[in-house]
């Protein structure tokens, strides 16, 4: 997802910089780009939400400590999991508020495939 991002934005992260106290996915220090990404496909379920919102907070957090001026970016392997992040949900409007743009990566087919197995294999369901 990250180098097709870079690929898509013309932009080079740096696998070595660091933001003290914050673990961003990716940052690309000359351009003041940070990105949290989010691989899941298909929509939003359970405890992802939390994550999703943890890193619109994380992305608000690295402007607020590092100064304006950073492209905050959001990124999704899936369409239907970006939604969560779209429309007229209180974290869409977060989101806005904060500068977060949201970016949709479709991975390759077999990369997809993988994902979706991996999903399959790590679904968790409460015990009755």
């Amino acid at each position: 997802m990250l180098k097709s991002l870079e690929k898509n934005l013309g932009i080079c992260f740096n696998r070595e910089a660091k933001l003290s106290g914050v673990h961003p996915d990716a940052i690309d220090p000359i351009n003041k780009v940070v990105v949290e990404a989010y691989a899941h496909i298909g929509a939003v379920k359970g405890g992802q939400f939390h994550k999703i919102q943890g890193d619109i907070l994380k992305l608000a957090l690295i402007e607020k400590k590092w100064g304006k001026g950073w492209r905050k970016i959001l990124c999704f392997a899936s369409d239907d999991a970006a939604k969560y992040v779209q429309g007229k949900s209180w974290v869409a409007e977060a989101a806005r508020a904060f500068g977060v743009e949201i970016q949709v990566v479709h991975l390759p087919l077999e990369q997809r495939n993988n994902v979706v197995a991996a999903q399959k294999r790590q679904r968790m369901v409460n015990p009755s």
